[in-house]
């Protein structure tokens, strides 16, 4: 989940900057209303997408590297607590709350408390409406309200003020405004990032988002008034008069949204070309392909899957890249005669077979075998040991280290009986017995 978060976060920073560096300051206002919230579902989305990326030729050191991650994800052994007795004096029993479950709770609260004042919200501008006059104005109701307030809208309402509507104190440029906002469907907007914010609420990006929806919201219906009207700096002046009114209702649009009226006068003022804004909407496509490569959750190479063998079934036996079995495809290395040195598990054209079987028979022989360290149960230790050992050309154990310790005590254990295995059936590479090397976890759990 923390790499989602993050994944998901550095996508969505990417998409704003992208915005901010090609489409901040153009006046192509459509497009960026569709860019926004889009870009926002595709920086939730990519980072839970698996995606494969075919790769036509693959280094030898690469085949390495995959099959090593291979060897040690293949098989795991856990060794279990559960069936020894620990004295009654030396036994410590909590009740407490983990960590984890306690930023759930709060993040669950939070959400719940964002839902509840977007829905109380919504409300309220709903319940506004009710028992109030209303004139019918195209598709739209203008709501005419007691409370001196700035004009606003939400939904198909647009809010005015009862009495200097009456008086005519209100101009055609405010109803036309308000009007667009109302056409275009701007609330839903509102709406949508309002509840991305109840889920990530934690996420400074999604406030960047929203600000910027809303400011693109105003460039849309100043768009619409001087297309009109053909009166910029009427409509400025206009726009200057009821900077400092406000309204007690959230999630409405205001007709003068004060944070951004400088960048709309600028606005009005500028216009973009039909090829500047092509070239920007272009640039955006290698942009998207480096996210979907970079944020999606997995990237592999398809010829990775003849690196790996088919698995038989067994205790922990799973494909490290897939979850599906692959067929098992000869490796064309250059060796003249048998290797000088030992080839990984996942190489060896004929596995090392113990007693019949494979690591899997193995790992139910030492399971049989190996005993939870007294001193480990006392102490309360727990881990897992990554073991290496070779099988040579006899089938001897031989090399027996800890890769990655856990305690020294569970080390020890896991050594000690690694090492008194028996003779294994040694493995073959182009039909000749080599050395091969295995990694076996451990886990020691309480």
């Amino acid at each position: 989940m923390i790499f989602y978060l993050i994944n998901m976060t550095l996508c969505a920073g990417l998409m704003y900057l992208i915005y901010f560096l090609l489409f901040e300051n153009e006046t192509i206002h459509q497009f960026k209303r569709i860019y926004l919230p889009a870009s926002l579902i595709f920086s939730i989305i990519i980072p839970l997408v698996n995606i494969d990326i075919f790769i036509p030729f693959i280094s030898e050191s690469l085949k390495q590297f995959y099959a090593y991650l291979y060897a040690v994800q293949s098989v795991e052994i856990e060794i279990s607590a559960e069936n020894f007795i620990i004295p009654v004096q030396e036994t410590v029993t909590t009740n407490s709350i983990s960590w984890q479950t306690i930023v759930i709770l709060l993040y669950v609260l939070v959400t719940l408390l964002f839902i509840f004042r977007l829905i109380r919200n919504i409300s309220k501008i709903i319940l506004s409406t009710k028992g109030k006059d209303y004139i019918k104005y195209a598709n739209a109701k203008i709501i005419l309200i007691e409370e001196k307030s700035i004009p606003y809208s939400f939904g198909n309402c647009i809010f005015l003020n009862k009495e200097n509507y009456v008086k005519g104190n209100i101009q055609d440029e405010i109803i036309i405004h308000e009007y667009e906002h109302v056409k275009q469907k701007h609330s839903t907007d509102i709406i949508f990032i309002e509840l991305l914010i109840a889920i990530f609420w934690f996420n400074p990006i999604f406030y960047l988002y929203r600000k910027k929806i809303k400011q693109n919201h105003e460039f849309i219906a100043d768009n619409a008034v001087i297309n009109i009207k053909q009166n910029i700096p009427h409509y400025q002046a206009l726009l200057l008069d009821n900077t400092c009114e406000e309204t007690k209702m959230e999630l409405v649009i205001k007709f003068s949204y004060y944070l951004n009226t400088k960048n709309r006068f600028i606005m009005m003022a500028k216009s973009t070309s039909k090829v500047r804004a092509i070239c920007a909407k272009f640039a955006l496509i290698p942009v998207v392909l480096v996210a979907i490569c970079i944020f999606s959750s997995k990237t592999i190479a398809q010829s990775v899957k003849n690196i790996l063998p088919q698995q038989e079934s067994g205790n922990v036996a799973v494909d490290s890249i897939q979850n599906k079995q692959i067929e098992s495809t000869p490796i064309d290395i250059d060796l003249n005669d048998t290797p000088d040195e030992a080839v990984p598990f996942a190489l060896a054209d004929v596995k090392p077979k113990f007693q019949g079987g494979d690591q899997n028979t193995f790992s139910r022989w030492v399971n049989s075998k190996i005993k939870y360290p007294e001193a480990a149960l006392k102490d309360s230790i727990q881990g897992k040991v990554m073991l290496q050992f070779t099988i040579d050309k006899n089938g001897q154990m031989k090399n027996v280290k800890v890769v990655r310790k856990a305690h020294p005590v569970l080390d020890n254990e896991a050594v000690s009986v690694v090492k008194s295995s028996p003779a294994w059936t040694p493995g073959k590479l182009k039909n000749k017995p080599v050395d091969i090397v295995v990694h076996f976890p451990v886990v020691f759990q309480m």
